[in-house]
C-alpha cells in the first residue's frame, strides 16, 4: 500500500534537489514536473510502476536522480538518447523536460508500463518523444549509423545484459551512460567498451552518494 505524507509537497523537495544538482527550472517546466509526478503516482497505485512506496523516495530516486544524467551529456543537448528499460520514463524523461532539444527514445519491454509512457508523453506534450515496447536484445540493429544514437543511457537495468547489444542502437562514436552507486574498476568486463569518464554526485535529504558512469568503445 503506498504511504503518503500529507505534508509532503513535490515540488518543493524537487526544486531543493535539483539545485544540489546545479539545475533550475521555470514555473512552466516545474508545473511539467508536478504533473509527471502527479499521474506516476496515479498509476502507480493500479500497475506498480516503480516499486517505490513513499513520496519522498519517488522524488529523489526517480526524479532528482535522473537529472543527474545531464553531466553526462555535456554540450550537447540536442542529443539523440534511448533510455533502456525505462520503465515508468526515467530516466529519459526528466532528462527530456530538463533538455527540451533532447531527441528521446524511452525503450520498454512491459505493455502497461509502455501504455503509461505513450499517455504521459501526451498529457506532457513532449516532442521528438518516442516508445518501443521491445527488449534490447529482441531490437533489430539500425543499420546507418547515422540513424544510431549518441547516448545510451540506463537506470536500474543489469548493464552485463546489455553490452553485448550495444552496436545495434550506438554510433561509432557514441557512449554509454551508466547510473551506479560505485565507480566501476574493472574495464576487463565491459565487452568492448571503456570507461570514459565518471561523475560523483550526493543525493539530497541523506539518500547516499552515486556514480555516473560513461562509456564508450574501446579502440
Amino acid at each position: 500500500m503506498e504511504q503518503s505524507d500529507q505534508s509532503f509537497n513535490f515540488i518543493d523537495h524537487f526544486k531543493r534537489g535539483a539545485q544540489k544538482l546545479g539545475l533550475s527550472f521555470t514555473e512552466a517546466t516545474l508545473g511539467k514536473f508536478g504533473l509527471y509526478y502527479d499521474e506516476l503516482c496515479r498509476w502507480d497505485r493500479s500497475i506498480n510502476l516503480t516499486g517505490l512506496r513513499t513520496d519522498r523516495e519517488r522524488t529523489i530516486l526517480l526524479f532528482v536522480d535522473s537529472l543527474a544524467g545531464h553531466l553526462a551529456l555535456g554540450n550537447k543537448a540536442d542529443a539523440k538518447i534511448v533510455d533502456i528499460g525505462t520503465g515508468g520514463g526515467f530516466p529519459g524523461i526528466p532528462l527530456k523536460l530538463a533538455l527540451p532539444a533532447l531527441d528521446v527514445l524511452l525503450m520498454e519491454p512491459r505493455s502497461n508500463k509502455t501504455a503509461f509512457l505513450h499517455y504521459i508523453i501526451g498529457k506532457l506534450e513532449l516532442p521528438k518523444t518516442s516508445v518501443l515496447q521491445v527488449r534490447l536484445e529482441d531490437f533489430d540493429s539500425m543499420v546507418v549509423d547515422d540513424e544510431k544514437c549518441d547516448f545510451a543511457i540506463c537506470k536500474g537495468v543489469n548493464v552485463d545484459h546489455i553490452l553485448p547489444y550495444l552496436e545495434h542502437i550506438l554510433k561509432k562514436t557514441g557512449k554509454l551512460v551508466v547510473f551506479r552507486s560505485k565507480s566501476i574498476d574493472n574495464n576487463s568486463r565491459l565487452d568492448g567498451m571503456e570507461v570514459f569518464e565518471e561523475f560523483s554526485y550526493e543525493l539530497p535529504f541523506e539518500y547516499g552518494s552515486r556514480v555516473l558512469s560513461i562509456l564508450k568503445f574501446a579502440p
